[in-house]
């Protein structure tokens, strides 16, 4: 199966290099009011073309991703780790996340879903799903 998409516009394109094993429905207001369904991926087994502009949560002193959106259209894209959050994990991020939305239903059907609790996550050490996806030690 081909892991090619675009953003609406088509300005912006992730390719990946596998199949997620699991996305995820954060809770967190961010990814909520955004409409987000994350597979994690090490920055190895993506690539993006196109440009984008990064938007950081204004509601935490210290960010763990730049949230990545197309400047024409304004679909999310990715997040990638922030030197805070490299800094809190002992600078061992291989780490980012993918906005599976992008893609067909049908190709995200089958599978798995989880329900991270982000809107109660502090913000501040493991919170277990990248670990699960295998991208984090």
């Amino acid at each position: 199966m081909n892991w090619t998409t675009t953003c609406h516009c088509g300005a912006v394109s992730v390719r990946l290099a596998k199949a997620p094993e699991e996305v995820a429905e954060c809770n967190c207001s961010l990814c909520f009011s955004h409409g987000i369904l994350w597979a994690y991926y090490s920055p190895r087994d993506v690539t993006i073309e196109g440009p984008t502009q990064t938007y950081n949560r204004a509601d935490r002193p210290n960010p763990n991703s730049d949230l990545h959106f197309c400047a024409t259209c304004g679909c999310s894209t990715h997040w990638s780790a922030t030197q805070g959050l490299i800094e809190r994990m002992g600078g061992a991020v291989d780490l980012m996340g993918v906005n599976m939305r992008l893609f067909a239903p049908e190709q995200l059907s089958g599978i798995r879903l989880s329900f991270p609790d982000g809107r109660h996550w502090s913000g501040e050490g493991d919170w277990g799903y990248a670990r699960a996806a295998g991208v984090m030690p």
